[in-house]
């Protein structure tokens, strides 16, 4: 759920923990991975209908793995490293 501001939003997982994440824009983070982005930092999937579901250990692990790869490159050549998210957590 974002914040109406659109600079935050907000998860939750089945084991009942929530995080408010901070959204800040990373403005030239490739436009084809932002839906890969997403799903792993929320730990969930949207289909075509707009349904959630929260991703398999396995599925996000691998989807973990392709992010960081795609993320890490960026990271060398990233002009808004204040809002990089992969240097955020690193």
């Amino acid at each position: 759920m974002f914040s109406a501001d659109e600079s935050r939003i907000l998860t939750w997982s089945d084991d009942g923990t929530a995080r408010l994440w901070d959204f800040g824009v990373d403005y030239d983070f490739p436009v084809a991975h932002l839906p890969l982005q997403v799903e792993v930092m929320t730990g969930t999937a949207m289909n075509d209908f707009g349904a959630v579901r929260t991703l398999r250990a396995e599925e996000w692990k691998r989807k973990r793995q392709l992010y960081e790869r795609i993320a890490e490159a960026h990271a060398a050549e990233c002009r808004y490293k204040k809002a990089n998210l992969y240097l955020k957590g690193h």
